[in-house]
């Protein structure tokens, strides 16, 4: 944060000298060469990251990011799938193609991709989190199939803000409001503690799905308002809905 690449650089080489094996540290190793735009070996140590620890949730985000900023999803799609010719029960790999096939909106693609995830390693809770949000988002799968997938990652991962809002958006989905609302307020607060701390900036998404739910119940004042601070947010960080958010609050 302070801009001191080369003394992170040194810390951090100094503790993976002692604990090689350690995936947080690769991932911090990650970050370090993402903020000099060193894209070649902030993948290479995501990499071991996810070697390292399969279930490393913030590694995948971060491969998944760097691969869409740079371009490279098709190389990145054809390199995985080399390796499931040699690892076919790589759940990880299955995970990696879905997301970069989600993020070129090859949702069918994207959700045969973490179901075969899935029925590699059940507890591959991006796969399952994704597929969930697909299910919902995109109708690209049966609805209650989606609540337990979506119920599965936020019972074994409670505090992780994307996943409570995949559940409570699922449960808008299906018309489940009341529940829908609990899920997106928690997924709200989680959020602003984390903003609060440091790590990272609030997500106008979380307010645009909760000013939804809320507009569904009827309650158009608090809709309203979490309407309003999603379209504020954007203007930070915008978001794909913001003309959905926009046309909602014009017909409260």
């Amino acid at each position: 944060s302070k801009g001191e690449i080369n003394k992170a650089h040194t810390r951090l080489d100094q503790v993976l000298n002692a604990y090689p094996g350690n995936a947080s540290l690769h991932y911090l190793k990650a970050q370090a060469y993402g903020f000099e735009h060193n894209s070649g070996q902030a993948e290479m140590e995501l990499r071991k990251t996810l070697e390292i620890n399969p279930n490393y949730i913030a590694a995948y985000s971060a491969l998944g990011a760097l691969f869409i900023n740079t371009n490279q999803q098709d190389r990145a799609i054809a390199e995985y799938q080399k390796i499931l010719e040699h690892r076919p029960d790589n759940a990880t790999a299955y995970t990696l193609i879905g997301l970069l096939d989600e993020s070129r909106q090859n949702y069918d693609a994207a959700a045969d991709s973490y179901r075969k995830a899935l029925g590699k390693d059940q507890n591959a809770v991006i796969a399952a989190n994704n597929l969930a949000w697909l299910y919902a988002a995109n109708g690209k799968g049966n609805l209650d199939e989606a609540v337990r997938l979506a119920q599965g990652v936020v019972q074994k991962n409670p505090s992780i803000p994307g996943f409570v809002d995949t559940l409570g958006w699922v449960y808008y989905k299906k018309g489940l409001y009341g529940a829908a609302i609990e899920q997106l307020q928690k997924a709200v607060a989680l959020d602003e503690r984390a903003a609060k701390s440091g790590n990272g900036s609030a997500v106008p998404n979380y307010r645009f799905h909760l000013g939804m739910a809320l507009k569904a119940k009827g309650d158009k004042e608090a809709a309203r308002r979490e309407l309003e601070q999603a379209m504020r947010l954007s203007e930070r960080a915008p978001f794909p809905e913001a003309s959905e958010a926009r046309s909602a609050l014009a017909n409260l």
